[in-house]
């Protein structure tokens, strides 16, 4: 299997894995849900590096505003002048330490990727031998059978979330002792390389973290609209066309990529002749 239908196959499997899992409600909402992954997941892709000190500086300001106001509750001074005072000096922080905070991004980012790559090649195999393997809870009183309870049914076919993956990842820690230390020990590896690529090389950090998370957002949002529109035929006829899905989403991220480093090109230096 090449590259392009491993990035569609992991699009589909992701796909599939929130239907089964996600809860109703959750599914109800899909299609806002999706048009919002969308737009903000092409925002992201195109002007994510371009806006981010901006960005940083004003949720940092916003968050300082709130302080000021908690402070001006307890002491009795002005409200405005506190939230005001407070989102000036924080956010001043925030764009004094912009390096820092693209740092512990690109460290999430990266480690996120990594892990990814690792779960599915480690741990994704195992869903399908998983879901084979899981038997219905069932009891002897007296010995004899006892059906389980509808309680114990209803958790049967419609496990939590957080139920379904306990008990996955202690079935593939059974199945494979090494895949839990492995996985801690590429988490921090891909945690400090990233936060010292963001710190060192801010302006790519920028670049690939914002042109992945918007990446993702967009196919997110995409094989979301496309599973509820015509009854999800679009999306049942692309299964069949893994390649294809893993060209769309690999040209996206290359195109976003693109554009944000010639958006981001610093324009050239003058230089002043003297008199």
């Amino acid at each position: 299997m090449n590259v392009m239908d491993q990035i569609g196959s992991i699009v589909e499997q992701t796909r599939l894995f929130v239907v089964q899992h996600a809860p109703s409600d959750v599914l109800r909402e899909a299609v806002p849900a999706g048009i919002v992954f969308l737009i903000a997941g092409i925002g992201l892709s195109v002007l994510g590096a371009k806006l981010s000190r901006p960005g940083i500086t004003l949720a940092w300001g916003i968050f300082g505003a709130f302080v000021g106001a908690y402070v001006a509750r307890l002491s009795g001074f002005p409200t405005v002048v506190c939230a005001a005072v407070g989102a000036l000096m924080v956010g001043l922080i925030g764009y004094q330490t912009f390096r820092l905070w693209i740092g512990v991004a690109a460290a999430l980012v990266f480690s996120s990727a990594t892990l990814g790559v690792f779960g599915y090649q480690k741990v994704i195999p195992h869903v399908g031998e998983f879901e084979r393997a899981i038997v219905l809870p069932s009891a002897t009183v007296g010995g004899e059978f006892v059906l389980p309870t509808a309680e114990q049914q209803q958790a049967y076919r419609d496990p939590s979330p957080r139920e379904w993956f306990q008990q996955f990842w202690s079935y593939v820690t059974q199945q494979d002792a090494t895949v839990s230390p492995n996985s801690r020990a590429l988490g921090i590896a891909a945690l400090i390389t990233g936060l010292c690529v963001g710190i060192l090389a801010t302006r790519w950090a920028l670049i690939v973290a914002t042109s992945l998370v918007g990446t993702a957002m967009v196919a997110t949002g995409a094989a979301t609209l496309m599973s509820h529109i015509s009854g999800g035929e679009s999306i049942h006829a692309l299964q069949k066309h893994p390649a294809l899905m893993g060209v769309a989403v690999g040209g996206f991220l290359l195109t976003s990529i693109v554009l944000q480093a010639m958006l981001t090109r610093s324009g050239p230096k003058t230089e002043v002749k003297p008199a």
